[in-house]
């Protein structure tokens, strides 16, 4: 690999970052969203089953105020472990799709535009991305996608 000069290096760091940050950005909107989303399905999904097992309870005289917060704190429970689960899995979804629609084919334009390498883009990405950074995924050799 040709060394940078610093300016070049700069130039090339700042590059990085800002499609890291963008590939974040993107995900924490989504991933936000679909836990909301996903929350209020789990919600209205447990919402019978819990009415349903407070009627039983109350016809076999075991209906009180602590069941009613039992149960509603399980079905709570569930719906958030739900949400947790389609959050997480849309985030992952959310971050491969911006990196291959978007964000791929920026860091092309910008590499061509300012006269670098893919193989400098992705080495100093590589020294300087945090070791969870999304963006690392997809660059750093020996690691895969997600």
């Amino acid at each position: 690999m040709i060394t940078l000069s610093d300016e070049s290096r700069q130039i090339l760091s700042e590059g990085i970052e800002d499609f890291n940050d963008r590939l974040v950005t993107q995900s924490i909107n989504l991933s936000g969203q679909a836990f909301n989303n996903a929350f209020r399905l789990g919600c209205s999904v447990l919402a019978l089953p819990v009415v349903i097992v407070l009627v039983v309870s109350y016809f076999a005289d075991r209906f009180s105020m602590i069941s009613i917060l039992v149960y509603g704190c399980a079905g709570a429970l569930i719906a958030l472990m739900f949400a947790a689960v389609v959050s997480t899995r849309a985030k992952a979804i959310a971050v491969r799709e911006n990196y291959q629609q978007d964000i791929n084919p920026e860091i092309v334009r910008f590499l061509a535009g300012q006269g670098f390498t893919r193989a400098q883009f992705d080495l100093l990405a590589a020294e300087i991305l945090a070791e969870n950074a999304p963006l690392r995924d997809y660059l750093v050799p020996g690691r895969e996608g997600v």
